[in-house]
């Protein structure tokens, strides 16, 4: 009588290797605020800081309105302009209107980058009011 173990070995095997999750490859990331362009623009540019790589610059705020919670999206690119690398960096402090605000993110080295502004809420002045 054959021994069934080396079956047993197999057929296990094949259940682990369905049961395993497959590697999905990751989502490019989008701004979370559709249109953000109309309010805002971004000007940047790279540098060298305690020996890493950053890209520094402005988000510019021009509507009316404050913002806070405000985030950037980097993205790292290589010389056909596909997507290498993504960071998302919250931006300190509230943006006023018609005014612009400070960001760096450390970044990894690509042929380029682009910044766009990923997601912000818009801060009502009333509620900051206390009664």
């Amino acid at each position: 009588m054959r021994s069934l173990r080396p079956f047993r070995q197999l057929a296990l095997g094949a259940l682990l290797l369905l049961a395993t999750p497959g590697v999905a490859p990751a989502r490019e990331l989008q701004p979370l605020m559709h249109g953000w362009e109309q309010h805002f623009s971004v000007t940047w540019d790279t540098r060298q800081r305690h020996g890493r790589l950053e890209v520094e610059g402005y988000v510019h705020n021009r509507s009316p309105y404050r913002v806070g919670n405000l985030r950037v999206l980097v993205d790292s690119l290589d010389s056909a302009g596909r997507i290498v690398d993504q960071r998302v960096s919250w931006v300190m402090g509230d943006l006023g209107g018609d005014s612009r605000i400070y960001f760096d993110v450390p970044v990894t080295p690509a042929d380029h980058y682009r910044v766009r502004v990923f997601s912000y809420d818009r801060v009502d002045e009333a509620s900051m009011k206390f009664p």
